[in-house]
């Protein structure tokens, strides 16, 4: 693996945490004081939604340049498992958890149904564990170095 690559791989898993963590602890938090409940609850979906764009590609270009780059010694790698989790949680949230919470919240008057009211707070509770999860992963990550590709170099 060559300099530049191993910038090309920082910058972009620097973009995905730096968006986790600045949307998902600051902007998101900070939009729930200063805006209207309702108004921030769609502005935070909307937030969301980048972030998951965000980490669904520079996790699938990190994980194409590890395979291409390092071929089989990758999968020895504890980075490459981190990051194949932080991409699977990240399709989960895409695929899943926000589309449930969204068809939830078209339904009139949901909150006042209890099953509803039930469904939509247990998955916002699996969001933010899970976000949770992918943050300190991708923080792990952003501070660890990769061991092996060091001792490549050298």
């Amino acid at each position: 693996m060559n300099r530049s690559e191993t910038i090309g791989e920082r910058l972009l898993l620097t973009l995905w945490v730096g968006a986790l963590w600045s949307i998902g602890y600051l902007a998101v938090p900070l939009a729930f004081i200063n805006l209207e409940t309702l108004v921030a609850a769609e502005y935070a979906a909307k937030l969301f939604f980048a972030v998951n764009v965000i980490g669904i590609i520079s996790g699938t270009l990190i994980l194409l340049g590890k395979i291409i780059i390092q071929r089989g010694r990758v999968i020895h790698s504890w980075r490459f498992w981190i990051l194949i989790a932080m991409l699977i949680i990240t399709l989960l949230f895409s695929m899943y958890v926000q589309p449930e919470m969204a068809n939830i919240k078209t339904i009139d008057n949901w909150r006042l149904e209890t099953n509803l009211a039930e469904r939509f707070e247990w998955l916002h509770m699996l969001s933010q564990n899970l976000y949770l999860m992918l943050s300190i992963a991708g923080l792990l990550l952003v501070l660890s170095t990769d061991k092996n590709h060091v001792a490549e170099k050298n």
